[in-house]
């Protein structure tokens, strides 16, 4: 027996107690006086008796209702925490993903892409990208690149590489030379700022 079980049960056997007390207390009553006051006396005794175990069966339901809707949150909360788990392990498995993509040949394209793409949000003559330490050391026509951004924005540009460098999977930080205007290209900056979406997309496919 659970402890709300064992609540109702004792809400039910007060009521019962407490009924038959106010019927004897009632018929007590009821034997020192006329017929017709006894006959009040009872019905008084029945209401009352209605009235307690009407009041008890309805502490008992709303006993089981907070119990029953606390196991329903509890159950929601679970299957929640469930998903986000799922959720988590998923963008886990993206990100494992992208980790085995730097280490193909056309993850430099890639590369070259993301650099363009930040370049021509960014809009600025004088740009540089900052890369992770990997990176860094592949071989890029930047001045190519440049010429890409400039078509598209109608800017003369240039790009240079910083020597900082920065702790990502891979992709690039795009900014002006003077860091006013940054662009964070990186999968992991891709991915922060696709969180929301990409989380919905995740759960679309899984729970759908």
């Amino acid at each position: 027996m659970t402890s709300a079980d064992a609540l109702i049960e004792a809400l039910l056997s007060e009521a019962h107690e407490t009924a038959e007390k106010i019927i004897q207390d009632a018929e007590q009553t009821v034997q020192n006086n006329l017929e017709e006051q006894r006959k009040k006396g009872k019905e008084r005794a029945r209401e009352s008796v209605i009235s307690i175990e009407k009041k008890a069966q309805n502490d008992s339901m709303i006993i089981k209702l907070r119990d029953r809707t606390s196991a329903e949150s509890k159950a929601k909360w679970l299957i929640l925490e469930k998903k986000h788990v799922l959720i988590e392990n998923v963008l886990n498995q993206v990100k494992d993903g992208l980790r085995m993509r730097i280490k193909t040949d056309k993850y430099i394209h890639v590369l070259e892409n993301l650099i363009v793409e930040g370049g021509i949000i960014v809009g600025a003559t004088d740009l540089e990208i900052i890369l992770n330490e990997r990176d860094s050391s592949l071989l890029m026509d930047l001045e190519k690149l440049a010429e890409k951004i400039a078509e598209k924005t109608g800017i003369k540009t240039k790009i240079t590489k910083s020597g900082k460098k920065i702790d990502a999977i891979g992709g690039a930080i795009i900014q002006t030379t003077n860091g006013k205007i940054v662009m964070n290209n990186t999968f992991e900056g891709i991915l922060n700022n696709s969180k929301r979406e990409i989380r919905f997309r995740i759960a679309q496919i899984l729970f759908t």
